[in-house]
């Protein structure tokens, strides 16, 4: 008997000892789910008089890929920011929180792992060890504030279906962004995105296990796109010139503990191209930045960043890390 995709949910909770799994502490209102388990086959070729290749499959190491993504909630954000960047500091005494991460540069650098918990009305998979590979945000001046998120993750088992309940804070209207390049504030945005990835690579070793040994995170970089109403030279001047102007995206909506946020700030990006359309009755520029690592946008772990992301919402310190 077929079962509802719309019965599926996700929750996710931080992990104490990477690849131990815990029970979802926080549920994430999804739009995707895209579990991927990823067992090697190891092929027996070795000849035995017979015109064939491939004899056997011998399984192989183990581990798995996860993608999600939807609309941004401003509280439930922060577990993926956390998790690709690794660097958080909250500060607050009482809601709203302000959390702000940046790339974690001490110690073996590595981010938290988290155990992400996937429903699907036939059972829950538990894929513990979750290592964030990619944080994406894209906005349109018409739309919701979105987020696409991919892991690497421990082979997933399955486990009891846990209750969920969700947070009472709404998705955030893109039209509630404030964009700044160069310190001035720019009105002619229509579309942009910002994308932060670093690999995640599974480490196999002969330790009699299938799993890798550790999902080892890499270096950080963060590019993105912008799409404008072209209304003067100056983002054409910005490229031409090599300016490196800095940039923010600022999204912010409620009043006093309700207040929440969404902001992006990078201090230095490179277009790496602009380009003149005329496809619409107005002529747009489109450009392609790569945020550049600096000392300013930094967390407590010093070193260099090229992003710093700020949430506030009404989560408290300890949470996401």
């Amino acid at each position: 008997m077929p079962q509802p995709s719309a019965r599926s949910f996700l929750g996710i909770a931080k992990e104490t000892v990477f690849g131990t799994p815990v029970a979802a502490t926080a549920f994430l209102a999804v739009k995707d789910m895209k579990p991927k388990e990823k067992l090697s086959l190891l092929p027996d070729k070795g000849y035995r008089g017979s015109m064939v290749e491939v004899y056997d499959e011998i399984s192989g190491p183990i581990w798995a890929e996860y993608e999600f993504g939807g609309d941004v909630f401003p509280d439930t954000l922060g577990w993926v920011a956390t998790g690709v960047l690794g660097d958080l500091t909250t500060t607050g005494a009482s809601a709203p929180y302000t959390h702000a991460a940046a790339v974690l540069n001490t110690g073996t650098a590595q981010p938290p792992s988290y155990t992400l918990s996937d429903y699907y009305a036939i059972s829950t998979r538990q894929f513990a060890g979750t290592k964030f590979s990619e944080l994406g945000l894209k906005f349109n001046g018409d739309g919701l504030l979105e987020y696409s998120a991919k892991a690497v993750t421990l082979a997933s088992a399955t486990t009891s279906a846990p209750t969920p309940s969700y947070t009472a804070v709404t998705p955030i209207a893109a039209w509630q962004g404030a964009v700044t390049i160069g310190g001035t504030v720019v009105t002619t945005l229509i579309d942009g995105e910002c994308t932060i990835k670093r690999p995640v690579t599974p480490i196999h070793t002969a330790d009699g296990t299938q799993a890798p040994v550790a999902l080892w995170s890499g270096p950080v970089t963060v590019s993105g796109k912008l799409t404008l109403i072209m209304e003067d030279d100056s983002q054409l001047t910005n490229y031409l010139t090599n300016a490196k102007p800095s940039l923010d995206f600022n999204f912010a909506q409620g009043a006093g503990a309700a207040a929440v946020q969404v902001k992006l700030h990078m201090s230095k990006v490179a277009y790496s191209s602009a380009e003149i359309s005329r496809g619409k009755d107005y002529i747009e520029l489109s450009v392609n930045y790569e945020a550049l690592a600096n000392t300013s946008d930094v967390g407590t772990s010093g070193g260099y960043s090229p992003i710093k992301m700020t949430i506030q919402n009404a989560i408290a310190a300890g949470t996401y890390k």
